[in-house]
């Protein structure tokens, strides 16, 4: 029997948003550019209530130091329950696929013509291994190395490009605006699902007396972080060169610079946000062991990690051999299933697990 291994709250949150940086990067605000206009900025804003009820619940369902697999499993039923728990396993070994390919890409572009995405995409993927075959307390601790890593990355590009913000970008925004902004938060919450697999790591949080009020810190200052990004983005590109651009972030490190220090920062800001994808693959690799270990007891983490990375391998570049279907789906089946998979089941499991416990409770009292 593995004895559980136990990490901070905080470190837990660090984890999760230096891993949702990296796909924020990709994908905001190109999904809800195409929503919200130019008022996209406005959308992640919007999503807070939802990030924070979403972590509230959760939080308040695991706190007797249960996580989210045996929520599931109380909530949905031992056979059911494991059913869903296999789907959440094959769903991440698709996003780890999905993950490692994306990641190659951009390293790959940010290259031009020097390295080669076989190069790049198995070394991430050892990389990430060699990171998830450890112990998850030091994982938690780099963690949080990485995150100061990403964030040191993005406020260089952000405060650069800062001073460029062109306000006809931006503004006016009239009332008849706030519908389609209020729309645009489901692809935000499509993005802020790609960390749904932190929440499988809730059981080795060490109990924490002020735990709901950090969460609403951290899911804060992450919400106000991808809005200052988003609105730098469009303010500096505008509402149709963003829409259109694969990765608006990454464009607009190209455009920023230091006089008589450095002229383009695109490359620096592409390799250090490997930090990003290196947190992220990490919480997925982690999160399919916690799961396997529920779903098989005699379930060995070594194993399980090497067992996931290896066929993730071959899947992103047999299912996405041009590179194109990579971003597609970046941009369209993952934002539904991570919408499905990373809110309304675990909420529901939440849910129902409780009730089934307080009927169990009220069953033992009357007996």
């Amino acid at each position: 029997m593995q004895h559980r291994q136990t990490i901070s709250q905080t470190q837990l949150c660090a984890l999760l948003w230096a891993s949702l940086l990296a796909p924020a990067a990709e994908l905001l605000p190109a999904v809800t550019l195409l929503w919200a206009g130019k008022a996209a900025w406005f959308t992640t804003l919007l999503a807070f209530p939802v990030l924070a009820a979403v972590g509230w619940v959760l939080s308040h369902a695991a706190w007797r130091r249960d996580g989210l697999p045996q929520i599931i499993r109380a909530g949905f039923g031992p056979v059911v329950g494991r059913g869903i728990l296999l789907l959440y396993m094959v769903w991440g070994e698709f996003l780890l696929a999905l993950r490692l390919r994306l990641c190659a890409q951009r390293l790959l572009a940010s290259g031009e013509r020097d390295g080669s995405l076989w190069f790049y995409l198995p070394v991430a993927a050892l990389l990430a291994l060699w990171m998830a075959r450890g112990k998850l307390a030091a994982f938690a601790r780099a963690g949080q190395v990485l995150l100061a890593v990403v964030l040191t990355a993005a406020a260089v590009v952000l405060g650069l490009a800062l001073f460029q913000v062109r306000p006809e970008h931006l503004l006016p925004l009239w009332w008849q605006d706030a519908l389609p902004v209020a729309s645009g938060v489901l692809p935000v919450c499509g993005v802020l699902g790609w960390g749904m697999f932190a929440a499988f790591l809730l059981g080795n949080t060490e109990p924490a007396k002020h735990s709901r009020r950090d969460w609403l810190i951290w899911s804060g200052a992450g919400c106000l972080l991808l809005s200052l990004e988003q609105l730098v983005v469009v303010g500096n590109l505008g509402e149709s060169l963003a829409q259109r651009l694969h990765s608006p972030f990454f464009a607009l490190a190209k455009s920023v610079g230091v006089e008589g220090a450095f002229q383009r920062v695109e490359s620096i800001v592409s390799a250090l946000w490997i930090f990003g994808d290196l947190a992220l693959l990490g919480v997925i690799l982690f999160a399919l062991w916690e799961m396997a270990r529920t779903v098989w007891k005699k379930a060995e983490q070594k194993t399980v990690v090497t067992a996931a990375v290896l066929p993730a391998i071959i899947i992103s570049m047999a299912a996405f051999p041009d590179g194109v279907g990579a971003e597609a789906a970046g941009r369209g089946i993952v934002l539904v299933g991570n919408l499905i998979l990373g809110a309304a089941l675990p909420v529901f499991g939440a849910g129902a697990a409780a009730l089934a416990k307080r009927s169990g409770h009220k069953g033992t009292s009357c007996g």
